[in-house]
């Protein structure tokens, strides 16, 4: 992870949500999940009546096209762009950044 150092999760959150507007969650973004997190996305989903399409791979592990949702964004946010199911995100959205990010308010600048 490449976190800038001493900035917590819960500070990231924040930032993520209020100086960018969770740009990494928007846009032509892919998000690959892990074939054991597709079953608890979908519950999410419909636990929160989110529409969520995602395209499944022969091994279990599926991808959700934000360009497939409405306003081309992740599903799981909510109208403030914070992160409905922050506390169960799939392991890519826990491991973000996962390189230094230019432009990223949270991201380190060291490789």
């Amino acid at each position: 992870m490449f976190r800038k150092p001493g900035l917590s999760v819960l500070e990231a959150q924040r930032l993520c949500r209020d100086a960018c507007g969770a740009l990494c969650c928007q846009g032509p973004q892919v998000l690959v999940l892990d074939a054991h997190e597709v079953a608890p996305m979908r519950d999410h989903a419909a636990r929160l009546e989110a529409e969520l399409v995602l395209h499944t791979h022969p091994d279990g592990r599926a991808s959700l096209r934000f360009p497939d949702h409405e306003d081309d964004r992740c599903p799981m946010l909510d109208d403030t762009d914070a992160c409905r199911i922050y506390d169960a995100r799939p392991t890519r959205c826990r491991a973000f950044p996962e390189g230094p990010r230019p432009g990223c308010v949270i991201s380190s600048d060291e490789t």
